[in-house]
C-alpha cells in the first residue's frame, strides 16, 4: 500500500485531526490511536452504544487503539517510546495543555528530531484569535459559509455537515504527505498546522472570488444558482425530491424531452441561459408543475434516459441502499470487537495499482494498549502492573 512502513500517533479527538489519520491509515500507514482514561471526546457526543458513538465508529477505522495516561510521568516514558518510533503526530489539543503532555514540537523533536507534527485548531496557532476554543459551526460562522447558506430572506444556516472539520481531515492527510515528500528530499521534519477556518475558505473560492472581484457578496439563493436557471430542488407526485440542473441550452431541451413539455423549449421567456435567468421564478413554477406529475422513481428515469443533470435527494437510509454508492465502496462491513457486524464509511478515492483498504474497524476502547506495549518491548508483568496502576484505564480487550 502506498504508506506502508510509515508509523501515525493520533492523540486527536472528535473529527477533524482523528479523520486527518483516517485518511493515511486508508494508504497503509500504520495509525495507533491513543486516548485518555475514560476515551476521547468523540466517544460521548451523540447515540451510543456502550463506549462507541456515531461520531467516533464514522471517523476512526484503520486504527490500533490504546488507553494512555500522559499526565503520569510513567505515560510520558511510553509516550517517548512511540514517538521514538513514529513518523507522524497529529492532534488537537491547545496549549499550555500540550506542553504539559509532552506534546509540542519541542518535546517531539528531542526524541524524534525528524519527526512531523501536525496540529490542528479552530482558529490558528498564532494570530488574535490563537487559542480561542471552537468547533465546526464556529468556522463556518466565522468563515463565511453560515452567512451564504439558506433560502433568500431566510435566516443564515450552517451546513448540516460538519464540513469544516472534515475539510481539515483532508488537509491534515494532506499536508502530512507534503511534509513527507519535503522530508524524503532534505531529512529534515517539521511543525505543520491546519486551521478550520482555512478549510472554510479554502471551501468557498467561487463566492469569496465574486465578492473580491466585484465588493458584492453574492447572496443566498437556497437551492438555487447565482448563474443558471432551472436550478433548484422539485418535489414529485410521491413526496419525493430531486435537484435538476439545466446550466446550458443543450441540457435545457433535454429536460423538456423528458418532462413532455416541448412548449417550455421555444418559449421566449426560456430560450437562452439569460432569460431563463431573468425569469427562473416563474420557470420554476413550471418545473414544479411538471415534476409533481411524475413519481420520483419515474422522473428519475425519464430524465437519465433523456441525460439531464440530476438526482434524488436521499435521506440516510437511501444513500446507505444507493447502488452507486455501494459500487464505489463508500459503505463497508466490519468486524468491530464489542459491537460485532458492523457498517462505517468507506475510503473516498481509489489509486488503481496501489489502491487503499479498510484493513480494520474502529478500535474498542484500549483495545489494543498490551499488544502495542508488547511491541515496545514492556514485559507481560510491566504492562499488568500498568494496567493495575491505572495507566491504561478501562482497556477492554487484548
Amino acid at each position: 500500500m502506498p504508506l506502508t512502513g510509515i508509523r501515525v500517533l493520533d492523540l486527536g479527538s472528535m473529527v477533524a485531526a482523528p479523520l486527518g489519520a483516517t485518511l493515511l491509515g486508508d494508504m497503509g500507514a500504520e495509525v495507533i490511536k491513543i486516548e485518555p482514561p475514560g476515551g476521547e471526546e468523540g466517544r460521548r457526543v451523540g447515540p451510543r452504544r456502550g463506549d462507541d458513538t456515531g461520531l467516533y465508529i464514522g471517523v476512526n477505522r484503520n486504527k490500533r487503539g490504546m488507553v494512555l495516561d500522559l499526565t503520569r510521568p510513567q505515560g510520558q516514558e511510553v509516550l517517548a517510546r512511540l514517538v521514538a518510533h513514529s513518523d507522524i503526530v497529529i492532534h488537537n489539543v491547545r496549549s499550555p495543555a500540550r506542553e504539559k503532555l509532552g506534546l509540542d514540537y519541542a518535546a517531539l523533536c528531542r526524541i524524534r528530531p525528524d519527526i512531523i507534527l501536525v496540529t490542528v485548531s479552530t482558529y490558528g496557532e498564532t494570530g488574535p484569535y490563537a487559542g480561542r476554543p471552537g468547533i465546526d459551526p464556529s468556522a463556518q460562522a466565522l468563515g463565511g459559509l453560515i452567512a451564504g447558506t439558506g433560502e433568500p430572506g431566510g435566516p443564515a444556516l450552517k451546513a448540516g455537515a460538519a464540513v469544516a472539520d472534515v475539510t481539515a481531515a483532508t488537509l491534515i492527510a494532506y499536508t502530512a504527505m507534503v511534509a513527507l515528500w519535503a522530508r524524503a528530499r532534505d531529512g529534515q521534519g517539521q511543525a505543520a498546522e491546519v486551521a478550520l477556518i482555512d478549510g472554510v475558505v479554502h471551501l468557498q473560492p467561487v463566492q469569496l472570488g465574486e465578492y473580491l472581484l466585484t465588493g458584492s457578496p453574492p447572496p443566498r439563493v437556497g437551492n438555487r444558482s447565482p448563474f443558471y436557471a432551472p436550478y433548484n430542488s422539485y418535489r414529485c407526485a410521491d413526496g419525493g425530491e430531486v435537484h435538476l440542473a439545466a446550466f446550458n441550452d443543450k441540457f435545457y431541451r433535454n429536460l423538456c424531452r423528458a418532462l413532455d413539455a416541448p412548449e417550455l423549449a421555444v418559449d421566449p421567456r426560456f430560450v437562452d441561459g439569460g432569460t431563463r435567468l431573468k425569469n427562473r421564478d416563474a420557470l420554476d413554477r413550471e418545473m414544479a408543475t411538471r415534476c409533481a406529475q411524475f413519481s420520483r422513481a419515474e422522473l428519475m428515469t425519464r430524465l437519465q434516459h433523456a441525460d439531464v443533470v440530476a438526482a434524488p435527494i436521499n435521506d440516510y437510509p437511501a444513500v446507505a441502499s444507493d447502488p452507486q454508492l455501494q459500487h464505489n465502496h463508500m459503505l463497508e462491513s466490519v468486524q468491530h470487537a464489542i459491537q460485532g457486524p458492523l457498517t462505517i464509511p468507506g475510503i473516498p478515492l481509489r489509486l488503481a495499482r496501489t489502491p487503499g483498504a479498510i484493513r480494520r474497524p474502529p478500535p474498542a476502547l484500549g483495545e489494543h494498549s498490551a499488544q502495542i506495549l508488547g511491541e515496545l518491548d514492556y514485559s507481560v508483568d510491566a504492562i499488568a502492573q500498568m494496567a493495575a496502576g491505572g495507566l491504561l484505564g478501562n482497556s477492554q480487550a487484548d
